[in-house]
């Protein structure tokens, strides 16, 4: 089984290697030396119980746990 963080790594990899980029980029326009904007996804935040987080909330809903912002502040 692959987890998201790894699976995303990869991710990151192949679409920093330019080969992949021009490849696609012909893909997408049909020329060559196109270059695509690939979007990055942000990273998924969760919380120790498992919750995944939607936003900027100091407190996980689920368990009560404090979030790295609530910990900043």
């Amino acid at each position: 089984m692959v987890d998201a963080g790894s699976m995303q790594k990869k991710m990151n990899q192949l679409q920093a290697s330019d080969s992949i980029s021009d490849i696609f980029g012909q893909l997408v326009s049909g020329k060559k030396g196109y270059k695509a904007v690939i979007e990055k996804a942000k990273p998924i935040a969760r919380c120790q119980c498992g919750y995944i987080f939607e936003g900027s909330e100091k407190f996980c809903p689920e368990c009560g746990q404090p979030t790295s912002i609530a910990k900043k502040q």
